[in-house]
């Protein structure tokens, strides 16, 4: 904490909080005596989510000192994207690196580091390591063998969300299916921002809420007295005002096409741009061939999102005059010109930057109507 800036009575703070803390450990019901301990952080200590995030900075690092020395190589979506070497989330690490005994050496010096310096140690048996399918075998069981981790022929799920979607896409999000049916009331719905999910999929959500919302008790089932569309519409409109999953999944994905377009310096939003739109945004995006199902999902709601997307006019230089919805009151129309090849492409071509008003002359003169 002193190397990142904290101030050392903050420092010491921090400290007496986590030393003068004492254990007891009950064995067959009789508590053994009390100790302090010397290393490691509490669960469920509203101080442990930020230490970790600390702890978690210098594994960051590491990483980073190695990248910058040419050491790590980390993976690209594309050539022109971002090298992406690690991802953390909690407690979790998501490492990318070369399928070498090279890499896996460095690797594994990186954690040791991390380990004598933070006290914290990686847990192999619950780490996996997934290869791209041009690598050889030998490489693969030469870098199992060197970090000690077994190796998955299948990607595994991360944070409960699956690692890659295929064209089984009902079978990919079958263990979420059956965690909503095991706790319907504590649904989460964290993978809907993600990926779109499939009509049928959607439909048998619906059925399991609307049959946890009818049946007279556990295991007892009742009459459906109502269709579940019904059900869903707002309480004005004589529904109860429940979520339709096909929608919610939609809006939920078009928001993360909102935050690419207003976080594009986000690592995220970078990866998407330097693949599948280099050199335009996302509004203006093509889908692309073998793009990965989670850009495909996104991209599906671009449609949804327009219709509710308008351009607040400062200084138009990257605003449209015939291609961008920039009239207020006038989301889902464009203007048309009174030419076929209009000599001004930009707004910012139709104001006046020094008086900071409109040209009304050059607009008249160069627009002839609203299309819709």
């Amino acid at each position: 904490m002193i190397k990142m800036g904290f101030a050392k009575n903050w420092v010491g703070l921090i400290m007496n909080c986590i030393t003068t803390v004492s254990y007891a450990v009950n064995i067959i019901g009789m508590r053994g005596r009390s100790f302090q301990p010397s290393r490691g952080l509490r669960q469920s200590d509203p101080l442990s989510p930020f230490l970790f995030l600390i702890c978690s900075e210098g594994l960051s690092s590491l990483i980073r000192s190695a990248k910058k020395n040419s050491l790590v190589k980390g993976a690209k979506a594309s050539r022109k994207g971002p090298e992406i070497s690690h991802l953390l989330f909690a407690n979790d690490c998501m490492m990318f690196g070369e399928a070498t005994e090279k890499g896996a050496k460095i690797l594994k010096d990186i954690l040791k580091e991390y380990e004598s310096c933070s006290g914290q140690c990686v847990n192999f048996s619950k780490s996996t390591i997934f290869y791209s399918s041009n690598t050889f075998e030998e490489s693969k069981e030469a870098v199992s063998t060197l970090l000690g981790v077994r190796s998955s022929l299948s990607p595994e799920k991360n944070l409960g969300l699956p690692n890659v979607v295929g064209r089984q896409k009902k079978e990919a999000f079958q263990n979420l299916l059956d965690r909503i049916a095991l706790r319907i009331e504590g649904n989460n719905t964290y993978a809907m921002p993600c990926f779109l999910f499939p009509k049928a999929l959607c439909e048998m959500i619906e059925s399991k809420f609307a049959r946890f919302w009818w049946q007279k008790g556990v295991g007892k089932q009742g009459i459906h007295w109502c269709q579940w569309r019904l059900l869903c519409r707002p309480k004005e409109e004589g529904g109860l005002g429940f979520r339709s999953m096909a929608q919610f999944n939609i809006s939920l994905l078009a928001k993360q096409g909102w935050r690419l377009l207003n976080f594009p310096d986000s690592l995220v939003a970078q990866v998407f741009k330097a693949k599948y739109f280099p050199e335009s945004n996302f509004l203006n995006s093509c889908m692309g061939n073998s793009s990965s199902y989670v850009w495909r999902s996104i991209w599906a709601t671009k449609d949804t999102l327009e219709k509710g997307l308008i351009w607040k006019v400062g200084t138009g230089t990257n605003i449209s005059i015939t291609e961008d919805a920039w009239i207020p009151n006038y989301v889902n129309v464009r203007l048309m010109s009174r030419f076929d090849n209009l000599q001004y492409d930009k707004v910012a071509e139709l104001i006046n930057s020094n008086e900071r008003e409109w040209n009304r002359d050059l607009i008249v003169n160069v627009t002839a109507r609203l299309r819709p």
